[in-house]
């Protein structure tokens, strides 16, 4: 059994590595030390190459596998040579965590599709992790199976038995003996060197496709039934508000419920909740969203994490997607009725049940089903003392569902798939919720392609979206920050006031070289259809697009005198609306078209010492901007330039630093931005490690936004004018995670968040005309009112004792216009505190702490211990919650 041959980073004559699985014979005391007999008799894995540092060097220690499987679990055995044992990494963590510890990993293919497979790893702490290999090369880390393992230490090195149960894995039900894809991987922390059984290699796409063979497997399907019931328990102390009955300080609550799962066959599985809990421990950060779009947060929920990656279907542009599970659940967009003195909304809809499907036939289908049913949600309103509180509807009843499968061939080298998403709302009669479709269906097929080994790839999607509803809903779309249909110099997009239906299409085709001992590339195109819409059940803030680009890139992974691997890439894409192609397309036509694009650098180096440099640098041509006057003409957007530096050191050692400058300039008095970080993990021994990554950033802002005057009669914008502001921008974030691990199973988790943010509006101007970058100063003035009316004295705006910022559009002295105060300070602090036990494989115990501070004011200015202090001072928030929950297989 040798190892693959490798030569120039190119595989020669490959021939894929095998084991023989052995029959277990006789009893294994699970305690970490190959002495029982069982083991004597099993085949053994040996001869592992380096991946990291030098790939395909002998590994510099000895590592000898075993593999053995009875009725109910395969059985690992690992020996793992060290003639230094002192030396061998053990720091402790919470399971799933990347640590500084050597380990051991076993990766199944128990399919045999050269896509799937489940991973596991433990440490010479004894630290599990888990992961479930997808599309060859994805890894989803949410996913959790209960597992044992024992680690134990010698003079030769040390030892590791893992212990898995079949029903943790999906596989084919059969008395006949059958072949499973197999790999081991070991690292040493001292050497930073990662060894395989079967060479994975960094030059070529893929995980999975590059495994080794597992002979001799006979397995028959065990039977998989788990229950696991929870009861969670919460206490609420806040600061309350005085006259509001919702908001008194004091709250408290507590929940039972239970999770099932149910296997079905060898290769599917059933997930059903009942009064479930879809909580998550770990808080949202605090962002500042200053543009038009949507903020994107990760789902962390466990139900929607676990297990859901075939539901996956990524559209262009960053995280967009057809289907995005934070939508079920979602905070209700109902608001209090007119004249409430105080309104008690949920922060989410309640989801009365949800069940999910998942699997994988032995043909290669993969299939996944979900669906979910969430409650009508009801605020509560205190309207005076005569009237008691009553309550009002914020979102109506909703089923959703979706359904993904996809279809594997070509030995795993070729997929094709489709998915489908549907949602209807239960909206009232009386109108009031007509603002949200009554229906919504999202539907799409992706498909990859590759050959000549997998060298070559040629994968897309195409993808649509429909959404029915009263006119008011669709006219809402219509002129959301991701269409803006009003736009009035739009050759291709205008409002229709009276449609009750909405249809589009988002495609994307990708030619690629995967692997090559240097060159690799892709090139594209891409197109977004006007009334494409996917927000009721996906995400995207993508507008109507033409798209193109392409990327190159050459690497090298041979250490020389200096760097041990580096990487240089280029790439360029460009964007443009329709109106490039409305009424006949010229070369003119495409530049005031041109809504997007870049030529971009990018190095990553690796030095022998083994810290790492990143560079990145764009540049930006001018174009025209769809978004800076929110629904009105184009506006010039102007060229700018952007370099990211970041330099990390050795991540093994005690103190590990990473700094990193951003640096941004636009022409035309654009603005500029400058962020400064610096990321420091600490760890003052194997069990605690302490990251701080104190962020400042520096920015100015040429023109903000701020309102847009409506009926003023003014030319040159189509009748309104477009206000917009300079800002200041100045932020200080200090994100702060402690963990402390006492044992593999028992762990203590803090994480901060304090962010001191602020902005400072000045030089209030005007859009001077469409399709440019010139405005009209207002000038600041002073605000005097006379008779009830107020006047901008020596200026063209000004603010009043109340805040309000007043406009003077025609030249008269007089405010024709208003606005709140745009300056901000925001003042947020966020932390959880969670302790986690395992106390028995499978069931844990969380206690945790959630608090959350906010002071916001209209000032602008910033002044670090002011805004400091202040946020120490502000309102509190404390949530304390006790969830227990008890894992049953039966």
């Amino acid at each position: 059994m040798a190892p693959d041959a490798v030569s120039n980073g190119e595989r020669s004559a490959f021939v894929r590595r095998t084991l023989r699985a052995a029959p277990r014979v006789g009893e294994i005391q699970l305690d970490g030390r190959l002495d029982d007999a069982a083991w004597q008799g099993a085949s053994v894995a040996s001869g592992f190459v380096q991946r990291l540092p030098v790939e395909g060097a002998p590994a510099k220690e000895q590592t000898e596998v075993r593999v053995l499987i009875d009725g109910s679990a395969v059985w690992v055995g690992a020996r793992m040579y060290d003639r230094e044992p002192h030396t061998i990494a053990r720091q402790v963590v919470r399971r799933d965590q990347d640590a500084q510890a050597d380990y051991i990993e076993v990766a199944f293919d128990s399919n045999l599709d050269r896509r799937t497979g489940f991973l596991f790893r433990v440490s010479a702490a004894n630290v599990q992790r888990d992961e479930y290999i997808f599309d060859d090369n994805e890894r989803d880390r949410a996913w959790d199976a209960v597992w044992s393992s024992a680690v134990a230490f010698d003079s030769l090195g040390w030892t590791a038995e893992l212990r898995i149960p079949l029903s943790q894995l999906r596989f084919r039900d059969s008395d006949e003996a059958q072949e499973w894809g197999v790999n081991f991987a070991r690292r040493r922390v001292r050497t930073n060197e990662e060894t395989h059984f079967a060479l994975v290699s960094r030059l070529q796409r893929g995980l999975v496709s590059q495994f080794g063979q597992l002979q001799g497997v006979t397995v028959r399907g065990a039977r998989r039934l788990e229950l696991r019931p929870y009861v969670l328990g919460s206490l609420f102390r806040g600061t309350g508000e005085p006259g509001n009955p919702f908001r008194t300080g004091r709250d408290h609550g507590s929940r039972l419920g239970a999770d099932v799962r149910i296997g079905l066959g060898g290769q599917f599985t059933l997930d059903a909740t009942v009064n479930p809990d879809f909580g998550q421990v770990e808080a949202d950060p605090a962002v500042i969203n200053l543009s038009a779009f949507e903020q994107f947060f990760e789902e962390r929920r466990p139900f929607f994490v676990e297990d859901a990656r075939i539901f996956d279907f990524s559209l262009s542009g960053g995280r967009n997607r057809l289907y995005y599970s934070r939508r079920m659940g979602r905070a209700p967009r109902g608001s209090a009725p007119e004249g409430a003195l105080f309104a008690d909304i949920p922060t989410s809809t309640d989801i009365l049940g949800a069940a999910k499907l998942t699997g994988r036939t032995t043909r290669g289908l993969s299939l996944g089903l979900l669906a979910a049913v969430t409650q009508q949600a009801d605020g509560q309103t205190y309207l005076s003392e005569a009237q008691p509180t009553r309550a009002f509807l914020v979102e109506p009843r909703a089923e959703s569902g979706v359904l993904r499968a996809r279809q594997d061939f070509n030995g795993g080298a070729s997929t094709i798939g489709l998915i489908g998403t549907a949602l209807r709302r239960d909206l009232p009669s009386d109108g009031s919720f007509d603002f949200l479709p009554a229906s919504a269906f999202n539907g799409g097929i992706d498909w990859e392609h590759q050959w000549r080994d997998r060298t070559w790839a040629f994968f897309g999607y195409v993808a649509g979206s429909h959404v029915r509803g009263d006119s008011i809903a669709m006219l809402r779309i219509q002129t959301a920050s991701n269409h803006f249909f009003q736009r009035p110099d739009s050759r291709t997009l205008g409002v229709d006031s009276s449609a009750r239906a909405m249809s589009g299409v988002d495609w994307r085709m990708t030619l690629e070289k995967r692997r090559g001992a240097h060159w690799t590339g892709s090139v594209w195109a891409a197109e977004v259809t006007p009334g494409f819409e996917v927000n009721d059940a996906g995400f995207s803030t993508r507008q109507e697009v033409l798209d193109g680009g392409a990327r190159v890139q050459y690497r090298e992974i041979t250490p020389g005198q200096l760097l041990r691997s580096y990487t240089v890439s280029a790439s360029t894409f460009h964007n443009w609306s329709h109106d490039a192609v409305a009424g006949g397309a010229s070369a003119a036509a495409w530049g005031r078209a041109h809504v997007g694009g870049a030529v971009q650098l990018n190095a990553n180096l690796e030095f022998n010492n083994f810290w790492r440099l990143e560079a990145n640098a764009q540049a930006h041509p001018e174009m025209v901007d769809r978004v800076g006057t929110r629904g009105g003409p184009l506006m010039l957007q102007p060229r700018s330039f952007d370099m990211r530096l970041s330099l990390r050191t050795d991540s093994r050692a005690r103190l590990a630093l990473e700094p990193s400058v951003f640096a941004r300039r636009n022409a035309l008095g654009g603005g500029d931005e400058f962020q400064g970080a610096l990321e420091i993990t600490l760890r003052p021994s194997a069990r605690l490690a302490i990251e701080v990554e104190p962020r400042f950033t520096r920015a100015s802002i040429g023109a903000q936004y701020v309102a847009t005057a409506d009926g003023t009669d003014f030319a040159p914008t189509y009748g309104s004018r477009y206000l917009f502001g300079e800002v200041a921008r100045r932020e200080l974030a200090l994100p702060t995670r402690i963990n402390a691990a006492f044992s593999p199973t028992l762990s203590f988790q803090l994480f901060a968040q304090p962010l001191l943010s602020s902005g400072d509006y000045a030089n209030y101007k005007q859009l001077a005309a469409a399709s440019s970058f010139r405005f009209t100063r207002f000038g600041e003035g002073r605000a005097q009112e006379n008779g009830g009316a107020v006047r901008c004295q020596g200026g063209g705006t000004c603010v009043d004792a109340d805040l309000v910022r007043h406009f003077d559009l025609d030249g008269d002295g007089r405010s024709d216009f208003t606005v709140d105060e745009q300056d901000f300070n925001v003042r947020s602090l966020i932390g959880n505190a969670v302790v986690r036990w395992e106390y028995r494989p499978g069931s844990t115990i969380f206690l945790v702490w959630q608090r959350r501070q906010r002071s916001d004011i209209v000032r602008g200015d910033f002044v670090m211990r002011r805004d400091w202090a202040a946020m120490m001072r502000a309102p509190t928030d404390n949530t304390f919650l006790v969830k227990v929950s008890y894992w049953l297989p039966l």
